[in-house]
């Protein structure tokens, strides 16, 4: 079974990168996870005005929250465990 990770990365500063979601399974069930993610991921405001989704590959999303006061953007990707990498 392969495993999948799911991670958000924000670019204000300071930048962080977090683990959102550890996934067993195969392709379909990732990147269904990923979906999920994407159209909910809101770590930061408590209040959302708007979303902004922008789609860089199927695995790699960028996605800009509007709330009343401010925007924070995240950079959420899809990775998939390799045995080796090259």
């Amino acid at each position: 079974m392969t495993k999948w990770i799911i991670t958000a990365h924000t670019f204000d500063p300071p930048p962080v990168m977090r683990v959102v979601s550890d996934i067993e399974g195969d392709e379909a069930k990732a990147l269904k996870e990923l979906h999920a993610i994407v159209s909910t991921y809101n770590f930061h405001m408590k209040k959302v005005a708007r979303r902004e989704i922008y789609r860089y590959s199927e695995r790699q999303y960028l996605v800009r929250i509007h709330g009343s006061w401010n925007q924070v953007e995240y950079f959420i990707q899809l990775g998939e465990l390799c045995d080796q990498p090259w």
